[in-house]
């Protein structure tokens, strides 16, 4: 029988197969097939995570402890048992783990100590960066359905088969083939592959891209991601709130949304939240008079600069078009008087080396769920802990405000322990009020993938499962 190979196409490579270190949305596409976490995330908010390494639910042994038996019959894609000790090893290794909990191995079980409380501490170990992993000869392996191939490069990364996963898939091999985006940024060639019958799944274009498919099946779902304008609050002149708020309000961001959507309404965002995850009214309408108001009354705070604004070096679910639209907030913030001068990066080293060292005024980029629990979201882009450095080079680090607030921490433990309505209500009113960024768009989660290819189903989180699938001709 003739293997069976399913081609993915990609607009950036894989730059990384450590989970530890993937921030593109590509390299994660890849890890999230080669290694497992824990927990597998629920298929909706507010349901519970079903154990995927371990054979029990989080057992309660006391305050602010627990624990769990690891699943027999788990195996490395060397042949190695996983033990408890595997897993304790390799999540002490995850910073931001460790900053959320102590692990040890306890014979057959996985104990964990809280630091802080958290009533959803399953759903932090449903996430990648629990990935489990065994460090062997220089290499990374993982319990998933496939295993890097030895041939694989950043260009065209081959998965092929774990030969010893519980239960083999039916796909051999699967392609992550780049197909690099045209000089105006759009995806032609990946696109084309798709219509030509050479790329046989994507989950990366935008619902203009896939509105000239007719030979592919198309989803479109509800999105998990939210474009993001950035302030640097460690700016002159974007250290006074009465600055940022005129800039947030200066943005059109309805305008912004008709750019990529034909129901801008649905899209344009009113709060940092994307829709899945809550629905609030953050107050920044867009009113051009107040926010000259505003920033007379800030006087001498004023910024008397060329201020830069650093794009992100590709397209991205929520953000189609990145140079499109930081052309129009320029031209929107030079009404307002300020100058803005672009900065684009061509790639994702260049892009995160300027975000670590925070060389820049304003950023546009976004984030993307990978939790269903609104606070992950919300620490990762409003926690003084994921402010971005070079010391710090976690997925978790979506501070690009660089905004450092204790009484924005306070607030996001506290709906930590007590995740209510009201207290999550009141931390995005004074998200508004200080304005240290502006949610632009919310991104929809768009599919297209080839007719032969069977059992897909679309996940709230975007992700894919190609050990689910299978390819009939």
């Amino acid at each position: 029988m003739a293997e069976k190979t399913l081609r993915v196409g990609v607009l950036a490579p894989v730059n990384t197969l450590n989970p530890r270190e993937a921030q593109d949305f590509t390299s994660i596409l890849a890890l999230e097939q080669v290694f497992e976490t824990p927990f597998a995330q629920p298929p909706a908010a507010g349901e519970p995570t079903e154990p995927v390494l371990f054979a029990e639910r989080l057992c309660p042994e006391g305050e602010s402890v627990y624990s769990a038996r690891v699943r027999p019959g788990i195996f490395f894609s060397d042949g190695t048992p996983m033990t408890a000790r595997h897993v304790a090893e390799s999540l002490s290794r995850a910073n931001p783990f460790r900053e959320q909990a102590v692990v040890e191995a306890r014979d057959e079980r996985v104990v964990f100590r809280l630091l802080r409380p958290n009533s959803r501490f399953d759903l932090v170990l449903a996430r990648r960066f629990c990935c489990v992993i065994l460090e062997s000869g220089g290499q990374l392996l993982g319990t998933g359905p496939y295993m890097p191939a030895a041939d694989s490069t950043p260009e065209r990364t081959r998965l092929v088969r774990n030969p010893h996963y519980r239960k083999p898939a039916a796909i051999d091999e699967v392609v992550l083939q780049l197909y690099p985006p045209d000089a105006q940024g759009r995806p032609t060639a990946l696109t084309a592959a798709l219509e030509a019958g050479e790329a046989d799944f994507t989950n990366i274009l935008s619902r203009e891209d896939i509105a000239q498919l007719r030979k592919v099946r198309r989803w479109t779902e509800p999105g998990s991601s939210t474009a993001i304008f950035y302030m640097n609050t460690n700016r002159p002149g974007l250290d006074d709130r009465r600055v940022r708020r005129a800039i947030a309000l200066a943005i059109d961001r309805m305008e912004i949304a008709k750019m990529f959507f034909a129901n801008a309404l649905a899209f344009s965002a009113s709060n940092l939240l994307p829709p899945m995850l809550g629905r609030f009214q953050d107050g920044l309408t867009y009113d051009p008079s107040q926010a000259r108001n505003l920033l007379t009354a800030a006087g001498s705070r004023k910024p008397d600069r060329r201020l830069s604004l650093l794009l992100i070096y590709g397209p991205r679910p929520y953000l189609p078009g990145p140079r499109r639209v930081g052309e129009y907030i320029a031209s929107q913030l030079g009404a307002l008087g300020l100058a803005v001068d672009l900065v684009p990066t061509s790639n994702r080293q260049e892009y995160f080396a300027r975000v670590q060292r925070g060389e820049y005024d304003f950023a546009l980029a976004g984030w993307i769920a990978d939790t269903l629990d609104p606070v992950d979201f919300l620490q990762a882009t409003l926690g003084s802990e994921s402010i971005p450095s070079p010391l710090r080079k976690t997925t978790e680090a979506g501070n690009l405000s660089r905004w450092s607030s204790p009484e924005m921490d306070e607030a996001l433990a506290r709906l930590r322990e007590e995740p209510r309505e009201d207290l999550r209500a009141a931390l995005l009113k004074k998200v508004g009020e200080e304005a240290p960024l502006v949610p632009l768009l919310y991104g929809a989660t768009i599919y297209a993938h080839t007719w032969k290819l069977k059992g897909f189903k679309p996940s709230p989180l975007g992700k894919a499962s190609f050990a689910e699938l299978n390819l009939q001709e």
